[in-house]
């Protein structure tokens, strides 16, 4: 049967004088431990940054709907003044951004 480790690595370690006070092996086990723990709390540092990232382009993303649809009702009240549109196009469009907007404001309360 043919050895576990060659010659020069159970060498290098017995004539080491440090790592001659250690089994290669609990050594080994201890390595891989920390490089595990290391990693875990990388991922988790990573993850928990991806997803403030997400809640803030999230709620950048809903900042930029707000504001295109208050313009859109002023641009609205705008078209209704000039006589660009009648009275009962003008309340079915207003309905339905007073709709939208109320949507987007209770989503951004959730943030705030």
């Amino acid at each position: 049967m043919p050895p576990f480790h060659p010659d020069w690595l159970v060498n290098f370690w017995l004539k080491t004088p440090f790592l001659n006070m250690f089994d290669p092996h609990a050594v080994l086990i201890f390595l891989a431990v920390v490089t595990a723990m290391i990693v875990i709390i990388q991922r988790r540092s990573m993850a928990d940054k991806q997803e403030a990232d997400a809640d803030e382009k999230q709620f950048q993303l809903l900042l930029k709907k707000k504001a295109v649809i208050e313009d859109q009702m002023a641009l609205l009240d705008k078209q209704k003044k000039q006589g660009e549109i009648g009275e009962a196009q003008y309340y079915n469009r207003m309905k339905e951004y007073v709709h939208h907007l109320n949507n987007v404001k209770n989503e951004l309360i959730r943030f705030t």
